[in-house]
């Protein structure tokens, strides 16, 4: 029997290098009080490489990592064509030396994830000054993650209200694919300088 598409929705594929979490020690040189961006992707390829038995297609940084313990950056693996996003934290700083740890993001129970998108002012909401993803937005992320994990775009994607920019928030949407509508849970996974990484578990059985 086919498998139809809400059903390879929920479903994610089976584990492959970017599926794989993992922390790794590893030592870099300081400069100016940080560890380059360059660097830091690196010594991340390298590690997941000694982890995994071969490195990642390419991995790129957004920012320079401060050498101060518990300090983190985020970054982006890519593999066969797959992205994956990472986080890089400084473990320990021993003089001009700093102990970095990687840990690779998985998308648990069957869900996907979206590129970390820009959080903009709330419109809407008690909170003052609280900063959300536009419900549009997110909609438009967790279409294009679910389409490029399944390739086959839902029929259509929408949410009730925006996401809040904290980590571990959640909101409800709802997603209609061969005339069945699933629902979807979206969290914020991490909120890094004003960008929220986001992901989308679908139900398992249909709404209707």
């Amino acid at each position: 029997m086919q498998q139809s598409t809400g059903s390879r929705i929920a479903v994610r594929a089976a584990g492959a290098l970017l599926a794989v979490a993992f922390a790794a020690g590893c030592s870099a040189s300081v400069g100016s009080k940080e560890v380059s961006k360059d660097e830091v992707a690196k010594q991340a390829s390298a590690a997941l490489g000694k982890k995994v038995g071969r490195e990642p297609d390419d991995v790129t940084c957004e920012d320079d990592l401060k050498a101060e313990v518990g300090a983190t950056i985020r970054c982006e693996l890519t593999d066969g064509g797959e992205k994956q996003g990472m986080t890089v934290t400084a473990k320990s700083v021993d003089g001009d030396k700093v102990k970095m740890d990687f840990k690779v993001d998985e998308a648990k129970g069957g869900g996907a994830s979206a590129e970390p998108t820009d959080a903009a002012s709330k419109d809407t909401g008690t909170g003052a000054g609280g900063q959300s993803v536009n419900r549009a937005e997110v909609a438009r992320q967790g279409k294009a993650a679910l389409t490029a994990q399944v390739g086959k775009a839902p029929d259509a994607f929408s949410c009730a209200e925006d996401l809040p920019a904290e980590v571990r928030a959640t909101i409800r949407c709802q997603l209609a694919s061969e005339g069945k509508q699933y629902g979807v849970t979206v969290t914020a996974k991490s909120v890094v300088n004003g960008k929220v990484s986001m992901d989308f578990k679908v139900d398992d059985a249909a709404t209707g």
